[in-house]
């Protein structure tokens, strides 16, 4: 199978052997042109032949605070700190290792769960912006559908949203939009590619140009 990625038309597509889309998934993109977004710019999702590599938990030290720790660290509230679990087991603190105060991290809770009043912390970080798992690729220069000798993993990527999460949780229509750059999947059809084998390394993935469309058959 192949995956296709229309971004001008906020579409994915699982091509099989025979050229027929076998399912199709609302999926969004960065914008057409480049937004002025200070953090970083909102830059067109790149088009071009790629290969998947694989899915992991992601963490970057060039985004918010949320995005520096795991998806699902489990917190503890120490009343003028917040704990989190490093991998080793221990126990650390947000205040000190990222300048990040108990009541930021409330603010940012009750912003994504609609909570005015709430006065307490998840048990587990929900703050990350590329969601529980993301799913890597890259440009395959030596056609051998490995990543090696000078390839490199994209800083685009397949991730669902804090947001989307949440209205996944609670059962709510959830109503993706525009990223980066990266390409912004719903948590359910996130879940439904990987059980269909669309996410295996070495799978091939095509984005399309804004102004391209699918014009081959849905089966």
């Amino acid at each position: 199978m192949e995956l296709h990625f229309y971004p001008g038309h906020d579409f994915l597509a699982v091509i099989n052997t025979n050229g027929h889309a076998t399912y199709k998934f609302e999926a969004m993109g960065g914008p057409r042109e480049p937004g002025t977004d200070i953090r970083m710019h909102e830059q067109p999702t790149t088009a071009g032949h790629y290969i998947i590599d694989k899915a992991h938990a992601y963490t970057t030290p060039s985004w918010g605070v949320g995005s520096k720790i795991r998806w699902g660290t489990p917190l503890q509230d120490k009343g003028n700190d917040i704990w989190y679990q490093l991998k080793n087991g221990n126990w650390a603190s947000l205040l000190n290792d990222f300048g990040l105060p108990r009541q930021d991290v409330i603010t940012a809770y009750n912003e994504i769960y609609n909570l005015p009043d709430n006065k307490i912390i998840p048990k587990k970080s929900i703050f990350n912006d590329f969601g529980p798992i993301a799913i890597r690729y890259f440009k395959d220069l030596n056609n051998n559908q490995k990543l090696d000798g000078k390839e490199t993993l994209l800083g685009e990527m397949f991730h669902t949203t804090p947001d989307n999460e949440r209205e996944y949780e609670q059962g709510k229509k959830v109503v993706l939009y525009p990223s980066h750059g990266c390409i912004h999947l719903k948590p359910a059809d996130r879940d439904t590619l990987f059980g269909i084998g669309a996410f295996k390394p070495g799978t091939t993935f095509i984005v399309h140009k804004y102004n391209e469309r699918f014009t081959g058959v849905i089966k």
